[in-house]
């Protein structure tokens, strides 16, 4: 199968079923129409939640409230970005909890595991016969304007990795080109505060270069 294929085939399986927890058409409008790169980011999603919420849970054992509270907020963006919206909610509240310190924090982990589980499932139907994306390596040569830039910085932002602020500085001028002065800045000023939620909001709204 063609990797040009795939994005036809993760719409064609969507169906109403799936859509209910993973919604293609928003996820793909969320990176401004690149179907390409939504299949990586799902393939991505599945491959970085592939333990399910083992990870936020450790964590709230072990008491490293600070770890499981990043943790719930990077799910949080990367559901978002993907239109899992469901999943979205639960780590959102389960980010809540423990930025508040409720007391509901594993009423609300325990309501986030099937959300999770779903949302894998889904995955695996969308992308079981997807090729595989392109490797994720940087590639700091790129031209100018190159549009895998931006994949990669999704791909830094989505996984909470700092390397997305040096990424915006090394390559200013061709995220500039690809997504206009404003945008630009809002990205760079969220990802600077370490805010990789809000960066990732900015980036899904269209761009305003030209």
């Amino acid at each position: 199968m063609k990797e040009d294929e795939t994005p036809g085939t993760i719409e064609r399986r969507a169906d109403a079923a799936a859509r209910e927890l993973v919604d293609v058409a928003d996820g793909i409008d969320r990176v401004m129409g690149d179907r390409e790169l939504y299949g990586r980011m799902l393939r991505r999603f599945r491959k970085d939640y592939s333990g399910g919420d083992q990870p936020i849970r450790t964590a709230l054992a072990s008491g490293d409230r600070a770890l499981a509270h990043r943790l719930s907020h990077t799910l949080k963006g990367a559901a978002g970005m993907i239109g899992a919206r469901q999943l979205h909610h639960a780590a959102s509240a389960l980010e809540t909890a423990l930025r508040t310190s409720s007391g509901d924090e594993f009423a609300c982990l325990n309501a986030l595991t099937p959300a999770l589980s779903a949302v894998m499932t889904v995955l695996d139907h969308l992308l079981s016969d997807a090729a595989p994306g392109p490797a994720s390596a940087a590639e700091p040569q790129a031209s100018i304007a190159d549009p895998a830039l931006l994949a990669q910085l999704l791909d830094l932002l989505m996984s909470g990795d700092g390397a997305a602020i040096d990424l915006l500085d090394d390559s200013e001028a061709g995220l500039r080109t690809i997504l206009g002065d404003a945008q630009f800045e809002e990205v760079a000023a969220a990802a600077n505060e370490f805010d990789y939620d809000r960066a990732l909001g900015a980036l899904r709204r269209p761009a305003q270069a030209g």
